[in-house]
């Protein structure tokens, strides 16, 4: 085997084209690896750990470009490296000279799209604060996806926005459904009267693609940023949301889905939930105080989305069945390795001292220089193949996000690591298992059914909902009766 690399400096490239070029070079003939990352601290490390770091990328900065490629012969290594160049210069001419130029800033973008009300900011932290009060300066409401950005930004960024009658959608809001348009990571659900305010993106991706299951639908889905219900932000973003619902004539029943919240910022938020006149149903993990007789307080997201769908009159359609029989306890404990970190808190809570370790591949150690695990699942593929061979792990918990913006078929490369995981378990005398849930819908462009059916090929059990794939997780290290 040879490994190659190119630099080039100054060179930056978006996380999805980066992927997708990515995606290309590794299906090449000959090719064994290949990356292409920015030259970031993290993403050097991590291309030495998967033995892609020749010295020529060793000195590359966070603006290069890194190009590392690892195949048969050098010859071949070579002729990768130019494809995948000319991979990213063919989305360049396509997007190039015989477009119409780009606007330069938000405002003029604003200036040639006089009816657009949303401005949609993605940029590196250290840069997103200022578009994002330049999009609040144009009068638009902000969908701010970026991370990074300092807790003191977020605060001024939302004061600001309440003062102008605007909503501020983060930062890290991985996911909004607004009249239907779906930002971010969404999923395709249907439209109906369920309103949800979410201080999570993959929170809100579950509920919405249960309720839909469930035959309910959305009216909208606002997230605000996982800091949010902090004490220092306040709930401000959320409060404007709960307004906004509580006198919106298509929402009949309100959903609050968050990360763990203060509790003071909780129980204001549930006071103002249950003036709204409006059933509530809340999931505010970690919250132990007493909600106001309008609001049903729930332990999990799969009983926020139920909740949701009967206090809409409808009956419950079944969600379970699906988990199968724990039976013979197997040796060492349950290691969760996620993409969504919401389905992550809760499998861990859930899971309990069943647990060997749980990571959450979105956290921004992982995604500092490099695209969310949604969009490119290869740290979190590789981390599943390597568990097989840890005589620790009993149960490997996993979960794959579908919708809009998500990797157009995360189970494939998901469903190859699980197989590369049971050889390697199989090498060592041991049984490794794998339990899944996948996030989506029979609309999303990933296919729900297809993806299911890719991971039950590979030999995963997979769960409807997350609260019973961390369930069966536990109980087969347990030793006891899945439900």
């Amino acid at each position: 085997m040879v490994t190659r690399a190119r630099v080039r400096p100054d060179a930056f490239v978006d996380s999805v084209a980066l992927m997708q070029a990515s995606e290309r070079v590794r299906v090449l003939p000959g090719v064994r690896a290949a990356a292409l990352v920015m030259g970031t601290e993290l993403n050097r490390r991590l291309l030495a750990e998967a033995h892609l770091l020749p010295a020529e990328a060793e000195r590359a900065g966070a603006a290069d470009l890194v190009i590392a490629v690892r195949a048969e012969s050098a010859a071949v290594a070579e002729a990768a490296l130019g494809q995948a160049e000319a991979f990213l210069a063919a989305r360049r001419s396509d997007q190039g000279p015989e477009r119409s130029s780009p606007p330069r800033s938000i405002v003029g973008a604003a200036r040639r799209l006089p009816g657009a009300n949303v401005a949609l900011v993605s940029v590196p932290g250290a840069h997103a604060t200022a578009e994002a009060h330049q999009a609040l300066s144009a009068g638009l409401h902000v969908f701010l996806f970026s991370d990074g950005v300092p807790l003191a930004d977020e605060i001024r960024l939302k004061r600001r926005a309440q003062a102008r009658g605007l909503l501020v959608m983060g930062p890290e809001c991985g996911t909004s459904l607004v009249n239907g348009v779906g930002l971010g990571f969404a999923n395709r659900v249907r439209r109906g009267h369920v309103g949800l305010v979410a201080a999570s993106g993959t929170g809100l991706q579950e509920v919405t693609s249960l309720i839909h299951r469930l035959g309910a639908g959305i009216s909208q889905g606002i997230g605000t940023g996982g800091r949010d219900l902090h004490e220092a932000v306040g709930g401000l973003s959320t409060l404007q949301a709960l307004s906004w619902l509580g006198r919106d004539p298509e929402t009949r029943v309100i959903g609050l889905v968050s990360k763990a919240p203060s509790a003071a910022v909780a129980a204001r938020v549930l006071e103002v939930a249950g003036a709204t006149g409006k059933p509530v149903v809340a999931y505010l993990p970690g919250f132990h105080g007493a909600p106001p007789a309008s609001v049903l307080s729930v332990a999990t997201l799969e009983a926020a989305a139920v909740g949701c769908v009967r206090m809409l009159g409808r009956k419950r359609p079944r969600l379970d069945g699906r988990s199968g029989r724990a039976g013979r306890p197997r040796t060492g404990q349950v290691l969760g390795l996620f993409t969504g970190g919401t389905l992550c808190d809760e499998a861990r809570a859930i899971v309990g001292d069943a647990a060997r370790e749980f990571v959450d591949f979105g956290a921004d150690d992982y995604t500092r220089g490099r695209p969310h695990p949604i969009i490119d699942p290869s740290l979190r593929s590789a981390a599943v193949a390597c568990a097989g061979g840890d005589r620790r792990v009993g149960v490997v918990l996993v979960d794959v996000i579908l919708g809009a913006g998500a990797h157009p078929d995360p189970a494939g490369p998901l469903a190859a690591a699980i197989g590369e995981a049971r050889v390697r378990a199989r090498r060592v005398h041991r049984t490794l298992e794998v339990v899944a849930h996948v996030v989506g819908t029979d609309e999303d462009p990933q296919g729900l059914a297809d993806q299911e059916r890719k991971l039950q090929k590979a030999g995963a059990r997979v769960c409807p909902t997350n609260r019973l794939a961390a369930e069966l997780a536990r109980d087969l290290v347990r030793g006891r009766r899945g439900r």
